[in-house]
């Protein structure tokens, strides 16, 4: 009963996402990368400000001292806060664009930047061509 009112009462102010929980968002990264993945959605700091999202694609492991590369989607617009960066992907989808389609970054490049694994889903066919592409 109480999921029905609440529910009501968004329709009522015109918009459910504005009624919809917070993601949870990881206090931190792991150090040694281990969570950046094959099909993980991060966000990470930018240095002219705001946090950016990003989809893994494909990871290249290679042995240290060179270490991983991943290759990566860039998305736009840049979010305010992490917190913000996983709402959006979960909630506003549609509001977010490709602003690069394949850019590839080495761990030890990467791993500086404060970052935080958002989630981890499937890479698509369509969202895996253009590293495809590259790699010919």
């Amino acid at each position: 009963m109480l999921r029905r009112v609440l529910l009501v009462s968004c329709l009522a102010l015109g918009s459910v996402a504005a009624c919809n929980r917070d993601v949870p968002v990881p206090a931190s990264s792991d150090p040694e990368g281990k969570d950046l993945v094959t099909g993980a959605v991060v966000a990470a700091a930018e240095s002219s400000g705001g946090v950016r999202l990003y989809k893994i694609v494909h990871v290249d492991d290679y042995p240290e001292p060179a270490g991983p590369e991943y290759h990566m989607i860039v998305y736009e617009p840049k979010a305010p806060t992490f917190q913000d960066a996983a709402n959006m992907w979960k909630y506003k989808r549609n509001e977010v664009t490709v602003k690069l389609d394949h850019i590839f970054v080495r761990l030890v490049n990467f791993g500086k930047r404060d970052h935080r694994v958002l989630f981890v889903e499937p890479v698509t066919d369509e969202e895996k061509a253009p590293y495809l592409k590259a790699r010919r």
